[in-house]
């Protein structure tokens, strides 16, 4: 979602509420919204992150050694870590840490960390969640139109911040939260189709 939207004001308002009621449900010390921004999907809000850590984690694509993004078969950028994940959909719901419907949530990054594999993992990770403390993570994917649309996440330092129950509704609230976003994005197009007419009504009467 672009910072430039005809309405982003209002809609980084209603965006800043649902985060800041999620974050009182689920007490987590940390909850982010990531949400798609041209090849990227950067915190469009959040509270309770540091900045060292906004500014490690931000951009999810991967880099080369020149800074650039590194892209997959299609010339789209490749996504880092657990995020990137969820986001591309990339999950085995055998496994424990991930749902059947694309979350991954663990209550200690240290056992979690010290019991799988990196092929588990679905890939490399970052680790930098675990590496500033946080023990609690999960990831709920925000779907809209035709894929996800970005995530909600909860970092807490404590353990055994969630259960399956909890993560569940999280998920049922992320289908609500992703046709919100939806239908912003839908008004956005409209109103970039209705200024177009209008312009070009205007070249027309001149």
């Amino acid at each position: 979602m672009s910072e430039k939207s005809t309405d982003s004001v209002t809609f980084k308002q209603i965006m800043t509420k649902i985060l800041d009621a999620i974050r009182a449900l689920s007490n987590c010390q940390c909850v982010g919204i990531r949400l798609h921004n041209s090849a990227d999907y950067p915190y469009y809000v959040q509270e309770g992150f540091p900045g060292f850590f906004i500014l490690k984690e931000n951009s999810l694509c991967m880099k080369d050694s020149e800074g650039k993004h590194i892209l997959d078969k299609r010339g789209s950028p490749l996504l880092e870590c657990m995020c990137g994940n969820v986001i591309k959909g990339q999950f085995d719901p055998k496994l424990v840490f991930f749902t059947e419907n694309g979350s991954f949530w663990t209550n200690s990054t240290t056992h979690l960390l010290a019991n799988t594999t990196e092929k588990e993992r679905q890939s490399r990770t970052r680790n930098m969640c675990h590496n500033s403390g946080y023990e609690s993570v999960a990831l709920i994917p925000l779907r809209g139109g035709n894929g996800n649309v970005g995530l909600i996440q909860m970092n807490d330092p404590r353990e055994n911040m969630f259960t399956t129950k909890l993560i569940k509704n999280y998920e049922s609230l992320a289908e609500y939260i992703g046709e919100i976003i939806s239908n912003a994005l839908e008004i956005q197009k409209n109103m970039s189709e209705f200024s177009n007419m209008i312009n070009n009504f205007e070249s027309v009467k001149k």
